[in-house]
């Protein structure tokens, strides 16, 4: 293996040892597939109504695929701490829509901020010049991998068995070897 080599993969690995970074990364990913994903109910209630304004249960269930009971016990929580607000149709008195209060909203307008800081705060390190280049770099690095994944995907098991032909060495921390699969 080359020296370089390693030592990305070394610092890869102290980048991946950073919980933080590791969540913000996989949040980031979860995100940028879909909007609603890891979201809690009383959440993702608020960024569609903040998204669409004001909604009926029915609309809420309808857009968030959630029962029409959960819709209901999601709204009362919220409304119960201030966060939404009913009101009846004024052109029909059975129909009642639901909104954010301003309390509501800038809840949510501040979380969106405090996150886009934190994400912004991972790289301030470096200027734009090296985050351009960092993700130039990266972007090459995915694609690679991509294209080789099948070949190495094929050799996944002669990797496997490489690993588990060490199996008692006696090192004291692995008295199994490096048999990580089977402990007989």
């Amino acid at each position: 293996m080359k020296k370089n080599t390693q030592e990305l993969l070394n610092l890869f690995g102290h980048l991946f040892q950073q919980k933080v970074f590791v969540a913000a990364a996989i949040r980031s990913t979860q995100e940028e597939n879909n909007p609603q994903f890891n979201q809690r109910g009383q959440q993702r209630v608020m960024r569609l109504l903040l998204e669409k304004d004001q909604l009926t249960n029915s609309q809420i269930v309808e857009e968030l695929d959630i029962r029409p009971s959960s819709a209901s016990v999601l709204v009362s929580r919220l409304e119960e701490s201030g966060m939404v607000k009913k009101a009846e149709s004024p052109d029909d008195k059975r129909v009642t829509f639901i909104s954010l209060t301003d309390e509501g909203r800038e809840s949510i307008i501040k979380s969106r901020q405090l996150k886009n800081d934190f994400f912004d705060s991972l790289f301030e390190s470096l200027s734009d010049n090296d985050q351009q280049q960092l993700s130039d770099s990266l972007k090459k690095l995915v694609s690679d991998l991509k294209s080789k994944e099948p070949k190495w995907e094929e050799r996944r098991n002669d990797f496997l068995n490489t690993r588990r032909s060490f199996k008692g060495m006696g090192h004291p921390r692995f008295p199994h070897g490096f048999d990580f699969y089977n402990h007989d």
